[in-house]
């Protein structure tokens, strides 16, 4: 019995650790990109960053809600991700804020999509963030390494914690 629970236990831990990585490279591959889009070949997620320019000064609360956002939104992309590709096979790029981007899918996808691109404005907007602040900081982890782990490691806070 005692040789079931910590064979259970070992399984249990070795999954939860599988899935801890997987959830990072997921979030890696996130912060790599600034436009909601839903990709097949490059599953990213951002917003644009047209307008967003960067600014070196991020609190320490502004990066903790970053990462709560991208939590957040990497699994209603990956949701979203896989309702499209069920319509379509094949996912295209999906950016929020180009409706010819949106417009051209078929059957529910373009309802999908707005929906997500709906919920990532009200997730960061939520999180005490504007879409302006959030590429701001995106713009930065993309250019500054130093940074990038400062919120990786934040996203690993945030998933080790009982309540991210």
């Amino acid at each position: 019995m005692n040789t079931h629970t910590q064979l259970f236990s070992r399984s249990f831990s070795q999954v939860l650790s599988k899935a801890v990585g997987v959830s990072l490279l997921s979030i890696v591959s996130l912060l790599s990109g600034l436009t909601p889009t839903l990709s097949e070949q490059s599953p990213r997620l951002g917003l644009s960053a047209v307008h967003a320019q960067a600014n070196p000064n991020f609190t320490n609360e502004e990066i903790t809600n970053y990462a709560r956002v991208v939590l957040a939104l990497e699994s209603r992309r990956h949701q979203v991700f896989n309702e499209i590709k069920k319509v379509m096979g094949e996912v295209p790029r999906i950016v929020c804020d180009q409706p010819s981007s949106i417009n051209a899918l078929p059957g529910n996808a373009p309802q999908l999509a707005v929906s997500y691109c709906d919920q990532a404005k009200q997730i960061i907007e939520a999180r005490g963030l504007t879409l302006t602040r959030f590429n701001e900081i995106t713009l930065r982890q993309q250019s500054d390494p130093q940074f990038r782990q400062r919120i990786q490691a934040e996203i690993s806070k945030l998933l080790e914690s009982p309540n991210p």
